[in-house]
């Protein structure tokens, strides 16, 4: 059940709307311009990494400090794990 609820949210990753990663970084305080969440949407589409698995998410993070910069990439690392624990998964993280 863990895979497919990890399936689940990496798909929803791919569907991210600008509009949507806009709404939750305002929910948690945590500041991405729409300029930036344009690109994140953008690379979170193109995205094959796990973000469940540590290597794949400092992966993810990593291509996408290069395509924003690291602020912002550590900005949408910390929306992940608010995310988490907002829906109890936390522990899939570490």
């Amino acid at each position: 059940m863990k895979n497919v609820a990890q399936q689940f949210i990496t798909q929803k990753l791919k569907q991210l709307t600008v509009k949507d990663l806009l709404f939750y970084s305002k929910k948690y305080r945590i500041p991405i311009s729409k300029e930036e969440a344009a690109s994140i949407v953008k690379a979170l589409k193109k995205n094959e990494e796990n973000p469940f698995d540590p290597k794949g998410r400092k992966r993810m993070l990593k291509k996408l400090a290069s395509i924003t910069s690291v602020d912002t990439a550590r900005s949408v690392n910390q929306l992940l794990i608010k995310l988490a624990k907002e829906y109890g998964v936390e522990h899939w993280l570490k």
